[in-house]
């Protein structure tokens, strides 16, 4: 028979810890087709809640207890998963909350959804029959929904409606996965690092909608501007690795310094009397002897031109497929200057920028630098 473990992380929890373990007992007995385990893993509770479970254990022997130091909730509930799948040999894991905020009464629901071919199902307060406390004050109710749609959105991930909560189920796999890089996650955060990135690695998702209540006992640990700088950081950190893994992102980096030094010279230019075309085509050569060599050395190193002949050869190549873009750029200078006076050439020299980096990018990758 499947073994399914309910993982519970601790701190502080002494009085909530044996009301909800009596509510998942009772609710498992209710799930056919599995054997079920309890695990509690306390961060050494200074109240005592590991000794109240020690207890516990004496009559319930599918309760067991890992305790360690507090170093946060993701390590916490990675070491819970480890000696879920290490020791206890489990082959579906849940996750709750020890604080009696998670109804164990959504579980059936969880496996249910688990067994029409979910394997990482999420509970979630953001879908209809889902609910966040009617008794929360206004602006925490903002900070709730506004946050979980930051992550929701900044990761382009929007069939998830539930990125911030701790209820949820799946199998050991994604952890097998993905374990040496949720080290890198100690906090809160953690819960939106693994979901996105069992996504990434193929994770079928579920949502089971769940009443999320306020704790009854104790208060709650996270510190909200700490949270959200980590989340910012995360999405932040996920979106732009991605783009800069590839040769357009190196491309994009190398355009910027360009388009810099471009800037300089045709401001420069302007501010000594030359009409902004002439800054304008100075300033792309200068630009394009320096894309030349960045690129070269860094956006397209795995096939870089090597030599003195064939770099002078492609040098000159390189400067002919370019004036593509410079023709472009001073052209778009001189349409706008023409039609609506020299003051608006920033604004032209922007926009044929702009159209220059598609077209060098083309000839970049498919001339100069082709594979």
């Amino acid at each position: 028979m499947p073994k399914a473990v309910v993982i519970l992380p601790t701190y502080n929890e002494r009085e909530n810890i044996v009301p909800m373990l009596d509510l998942i007992l009772g609710v498992c007995r209710q799930i056919a087709g599995y054997t079920f385990f309890i695990l509690v893993v306390d961060d050494f509770s200074p109240d005592g809640t590991a000794a109240v479970v020690g207890f516990y254990q004496k009559t319930h022997k599918n309760v067991y207890l890992t305790s360690g130091p507090k170093l946060g909730l993701g390590k916490g509930i990675l070491r819970g998963m480890r000696y879920a799948i290490g020791t206890l040999g489990a082959d579906v894991i849940v996750q709750m909350d020890a604080d009696l905020s998670h109804d164990p009464k959504a579980l059936p629901a969880f496996f249910k959804k688990f067994e029409e071919g979910a394997d990482f199902v999420v509970g979630s307060r953001y879908i209809p029959g889902g609910s966040i406390p009617k008794n929360w004050a206004v602006l925490r109710k903002i900070y709730s929904v506004i946050g979980n749609s930051i992550v929701r959105f900044g990761l382009g991930q929007t069939h998830v409606h539930d990125w911030t909560g701790g209820y949820r189920l799946y199998t050991p796999k994604y952890v097998r996965m993905l374990e040496d890089e949720l080290e890198n996650y100690s906090g809160y955060v953690f819960q939106i690092a693994f979901l996105h990135k069992s996504i990434l690695h193929g994770a079928r998702i579920g949502e089971v909608p769940i009443h999320f209540t306020d704790r009854m006992h104790g208060h709650s640990k996270i510190a909200p501007s700490e949270y959200i700088k980590n989340i910012f950081f995360y999405i932040g950190r996920e979106r732009v690795r991605p783009l800069f893994a590839g040769s357009f992102g190196k491309f994009v980096v190398v355009g910027t310094i360009g388009f810099v030094i471009n800037t300089v010279i045709l401001e420069a230019l302007v501010a000594f009397g030359f009409h902004p075309v002439v800054g304008s085509v100075v300033g792309a050569e200068v630009t394009i002897i320096s894309n030349f060599f960045f690129n070269n050395a860094w956006t397209f190193r795995e096939r870089k031109i090597g030599g003195k002949r064939r770099t002078a050869a492609k040098f000159v190549q390189f400067n002919i497929s370019s004036i593509g873009a410079v023709v472009i750029q001073a052209t778009t200078i001189w349409i706008g200057s023409y039609l609506f006076g020299v003051s608006s050439y920033r604004l032209f020299y922007i926009l044929g920028t702009i159209v220059g980096i598609a077209w060098n990018y083309m000839m970049y990758s498919k001339v100069i630098w082709k594979k």
